[in-house]
């Protein structure tokens, strides 16, 4: 008869889970299991080096993955990382042990309430109440992660249950939650043909598109869409890639990470179609862009995020595939915004033209961020994978950073500075014939440097570029410009690290870039190096990034 845990493990490998991420704990049962099952253990140096990880494993490859922390402090851990895959809508399932059923309630060593942990962090959690139950709870929870809105969810099972036997169990997987997105909803006609009716008398329209329109995949509906209007495209972080950044149409990130002439041309809109975005925070600068006198057409398959921060006109629930789809049938013919659209195609020519002075003024010993950006792109294909970190690394990847193949070839974290790193592990493993490019600041790199010895003992060859100013730049730039130039080095400063030199102490290549002319060719042979490579790249800590909190006092162009 199976144990428990060969149970759980034929289960995940019966919907073609390859990996299961983890910092181990004992739990051996699990280990043979999953051995057994043909699934590839991953032992990380941290659980949030684990969960990072497992979440960009499963924003690339759109399926449910799952992660482990041990029972107590490493369930802990394991909660507290998954707020990125909560935010970014993630497949992520933390599968766990909890304490034994012997030892409960006993004042047990580490034993803790960790469903009531992890609450805030999943939308769906829940322990296994009788070992016969363990595959159709296993079940039940990638169905819970992969279903729209997908996000990270929760299973645990008692230490000593894994390794009981229990009597045969059919042993599936349900084929419409193998991967996001799960079982689509269709839009309502009526509601379709109002929206469309409003588009075709816009004069200034815009769409917005977020997260929600590439988890669904809709980026060649999004896109007769636009050209049916037409209208400009501006996407929010999580949608980036729905539109290729060449296209005429495209109006890049907006937000407060963002564009400013992407922020400029959606606060102008007098129409805008949102898709799949929650118009949070974020994506609309503090709620500011789109103005509140435009009139708002809402697309999204989560009822809870329909009319939760706007007045909105229309709001369609239902798939963005779906619903865009059906909208443009409706708007065939149109051409109301022609003029509009030219004019914001030579607004657009502006701010590149901005882009290109700025990625020029680099000096020695101090780069300039949009130069580093700019060769990074230069020296990847455009099916490779980049994945940025918070802050301002998210701001200059977003804003910057040309997505010249749609779909989801663009990764930032959603909000945990430090995730990029471990992230671009994970994605490495999903996209194993695309170089993984990871950017991160020297704040967000200090956070998982040890996982630089997990990518050598995986495999994994991520190019790792820190754009280093030996400091916390955004801390800095907020003193200097919005507190009275009152500094705090305390604050700001870090001591002055060689990270290509840590790195080649652990066994990986590394090398440090002071001068522009050297950029491209240390970006060269760290994606010729068969293995994981970290460049150590000196930016100008003087330079803030393409963000708006600093617009009340600083001119902004880029």
């Amino acid at each position: 008869m199976p144990t428990v845990a060969r149970v759980i493990a034929d289960t995940l490998r019966a919907y073609d889970v390859e990996y299961f991420f983890c910092v181990t704990g004992g739990d051996q049962a699990l280990w043979i299991a999953l051995e057994d099952a043909g699934i590839t253990v991953l032992p990380f140096r941290s659980e949030a080096g684990a969960v990072y990880a497992a979440d960009a494993y499963a924003r690339v490859t759109g399926r449910p993955t799952p992660v482990y922390g041990q029972y107590g402090p490493g369930v802990t851990n394991v909660a507290a990382s998954l707020a990125d895959s909560m935010w970014a809508m993630s497949p992520v399932v933390s599968i766990t042990s909890s304490t034994r059923t012997t030892s409960r309630y006993r004042n047990e060593y580490q034993e803790i309430d960790q469903l009531a942990v992890m609450a805030p962090y999943t939308k769906w959690a829940a322990a296994v109440p009788k070992p016969e139950r363990a595959g159709e709870l296993v079940r039940a929870a990638i169905r819970n992660a992969v279903a729209t809105p997908p996000g990270p969810v929760h299973l645990e099972i008692p230490a000593d249950v894994l390794g009981l036997e229990v009597d045969d169990v059919p042993v599936y997987a349900e084929p419409q939650f193998l991967q996001v997105p799960g079982p689509r909803s269709a839009p309502d006609h009526a509601s379709v043909q109002q929206a469309a009716e409003i588009l075709r008398g816009a004069s200034q329209p815009v769409i917005l598109a977020g997260n929600g329109a590439l988890l669904s995949g809709a980026t060649a509906e999004l896109l007769a869409v636009a050209e049916a209007i037409p209208a400009p495209v501006a996407t929010t972080m999580g949608g980036k890639g729905v539109i290729l950044d060449s296209h005429p149409l495209s109006l890049g990130v907006v937000g407060r990470y963002s564009r400013k002439v992407a922020n400029d041309v959606l606060t102008e809109a007098d129409v805008v179609l949102v898709v799949g975005s929650r118009l949070g925070g974020l994506a609309t600068d503090s709620w500011r862009r789109p103005n509140p006198d435009a009139r708002i057409i809402h697309v999204d398959a989560d009822p809870a995020v329909l009319g939760a921060t706007y007045r909105e006109e229309i709001a369609l629930l239902a798939d963005a595939k779906l619903a865009l789809g059906a909208l443009a049938d409706e708007l065939q013919g149109g051409d109301q915004a022609r003029g509009w659209v030219e004019k914001v195609t030579s607004r657009v020519a502006d701010w590149r033209g901005h882009v290109d002075d700025a990625a020029s003024s680099s000096q020695p010993g101090a780069l300039h961020p949009a130069q580093v950006v700019r060769a990074i792109r230069e020296v990847t294909h455009a099916t490779d994978v980049i994945v940025a970190d918070t802050g301002y690394m998210g701001a200059w990847t977003g804003a910057l950073l040309d997505v010249e193949e749609t779909g989801r070839h663009y990764l930032r974290a959603a909000g945990s500075l430090g995730w990029a790193f471990p992230a671009a592990i994970g994605a490495s493993l999903a996209a194993p014939d695309r170089n993984v490019v990871c950017v991160s600041g020297d704040g967000g790199i200090g956070y998982h440097l040890m996982e630089l010895e997990t990518a050598r003992r995986l495999g994994a060859p991520v190019k790792i570029v820190v754009l280093n100013n030996v400091s916390l730049a955004f801390e800095y730039h907020d003193q200097r410009y919005l507190f009275g130039n009152r500094i705090l080095p305390r604050v700001n400063d870090f001591v002055d690290i060689d990270y290509g030199a840590v790195a080649r102490a652990m066994g990986v290549g590394g090398a440090q870039v002071t001068e522009p002319e050297a950029l491209a060719p240390a970006l060269y042979d760290a994606l010729a190096a068969d293995g994981p490579y970290l460049l150590d790249v000196r930016i100008d800590k003087e330079v803030h990034a393409p963000v708006t909190v600093f617009e009340r006092v600083l001119e902004r162009v880029v």
